[in-house]
């Protein structure tokens, strides 16, 4: 089993790159740069795991015991890296929620004025809605 210390410190690594994922997921979303965000997904995804994975390993140590004395300062540090992390991620749901609220506002327009540019009439005026409108006129 890996010591301690250096479970602790590759947790430190894995959180400082989430951060950083995080960080360019916001940019992405600032950006509306939608079709990466995918591959960053998963990326971020992947990286939570190992850093579950590793807090299993850290809680099932035979000296986590430790965590609460002589590496509680270490162990805070990484609390404090955690909670920037879940904040991080908390923004950028908002970002993505308002994100979506847009484009289905943008949707509903678009769609309320193809149905208003596609009405049309029968030869007694009653107001018809077509689809596409497939006219072969001849001038």
């Amino acid at each position: 089993m890996s010591d301690l210390i250096e479970l602790l410190q590759s947790q430190d690594s894995q959180l400082d790159a989430l951060y950083v994922l995080l960080e360019q997921e916001m940019a992405l979303l600032q950006q509306r740069n939608a079709l990466a965000l995918p591959d960053l997904a998963q990326q971020k995804q992947a990286l939570l795991q190992q850093i579950q994975y590793q807090d299993q390993q850290i809680s099932q140590h035979p000296e986590h015991e430790r965590l609460a004395a002589d590496l509680a300062t270490l162990r805070q540090g990484l609390i404090d890296k955690l909670q920037r992390c879940q904040e991080r991620n908390e923004v950028n749901g908002k970002l993505i929620e308002m994100s979506l609220t847009s484009n289905r506002r943008l949707a509903t327009v678009l769609t309320q004025i193809r149905d208003r540019n596609s009405t049309t009439y029968d030869n007694k005026g009653t107001p018809r809605a077509s689809g596409g409108l497939n006219l072969n006129i001849k001038a």
